[in-house]
């Protein structure tokens, strides 16, 4: 613990002082001894350590209950839910109440994405050979009160549309779409659906899209140069037509999604063997990767909007796929959802 050089150490050696006439010469030196080392040495041992060179090992924190909110402004999680073999949009609140289906279709949904003001929620759904984007429009009351005859279609054979995500004014939509044998390629349109057109076309196979809060980038997850195997990358939005930077370097098997940090400093991946996949915090600047999981099969991480929260779907459950949450450190691990069928691809809403 830190100590006030400017108090207590004042106090302590003032004692010594008034009680220096009664004891011992012996016994005031290694009374004042033991009391410097006990002020100083903690604050030297703090001012040596590098936090950006040294991993320190910290304890696990005391569990702490999440919040309970009440509405979607509150925190509440979108994701995709297999609901007697069809993939459908469900929600729950963040403290684990609140679970209703939004979508109860006959073709599979997936991809949820919310805006971010809590207004709109964009899904994939795939009819046919197509995938296409669809819009449900949300009340100010609470998420689970959307109703699935709201969804309007946006996109309309354009290709294999997924990944939306939203521009951080939520007035547009980037996503990635593959039409036909043509390259890999990021589209925007306007919040109506209206005005879709290609932004950029990528040199290899993308499979995830994330729009930066300062609105000026999109992190993608894309191959370089080996079939499968992807690596994270930077798309100025300002200068198209330089290539984009990558980002990540020596992780292996990284998977589709991408989730932002508020301060834009690191994203949430997952990576690894299939069987094995872990989630990991990915610093943009450096590249650098640490492991927030440990076991499980997990995949699919978003921040909640205050940051302080990730939540994923893992296999730890007896290979069942559920959502959990747990801290942004790792810690404070939580699951969230307990179905018989899968519960996977979760986004938190504002």
């Amino acid at each position: 613990m830190a100590h006030d050089p400017g108090g207590r150490p004042q106090t302590l050696f003032s004692r010594a002082r008034r009680r220096r006439a009664r004891l011992p010469l012996s016994l005031l030196i290694l009374a004042a001894l033991i009391a410097i080392f006990s002020l100083v040495t903690p604050a030297g041992l703090l001012t040596s350590v590098n936090p950006g060179s040294v991993r320190v090992p910290t304890r696990t924190p005391t569990p702490t209950a999440l919040p309970s909110p009440t509405s979607i402004h509150g925190g509440t999680i979108v994701f995709t839910c297999t609901r007697n073999n069809i993939n459908q949009i469900c929600c729950i609140n963040a403290d684990g109440s609140g679970y209703k289906q939004l979508t109860n279709g006959n073709s599979n949904s997936y991809y949820p994405a919310i805006s971010p003001g809590g207004q709109a929620l964009v899904f994939v759904v795939n009819n046919g050979d197509y995938f296409d984007l669809f819009r449900m429009a949300l009340s100010p009351a609470p998420l689970p009160q959307a109703r699935a005859s709201s969804a309007d279609q946006m996109t309309f054979y354009v290709g294999n549309a997924f990944s939306p995500s939203f521009s951080p004014d939520g007035m547009q939509i980037i996503f990635v779409n593959r039409v036909a044998d043509q390259p890999d390629a990021l589209w925007v349109m306007d919040l109506d659906g209206k005005n879709a057109r290609p932004l950029y076309s990528a040199p290899g196979e993308v499979v995830g899209a994330a729009w930066s809060p300062d609105g000026n980038s999109v992190a993608i997850t894309m191959t370089a140069g080996q079939l499968f195997e992807y690596e994270v990358f930077l798309l100025d939005l300002g200068s198209l037509s330089t290539a984009p930077r990558q980002i990540s370097h020596g992780v292996s098997g990284i998977g589709g999604s991408i989730s932002w940090s508020r301060d834009q400093k690191s994203l949430l991946i997952f990576a690894g063997p299939v069987s094995a996949r872990e989630i990991y915090r990915l610093d943009v600047q450096t590249g650098d990767s640490t492991q927030l999981t440990f076991g499980g099969n997990n995949a699919s991480a978003a921040h909640s909007p205050d940051g302080q929260y990730i939540v994923f779907n893992s296999l730890r459950n007896q290979g069942q796929a559920d959502l959990y949450v747990m801290r942004a450190d790792g810690h404070s691990l939580r699951r969230l959802t307990d179905n018989p069928e899968p519960d996977w691809q979760p986004q938190w809403g504002p």
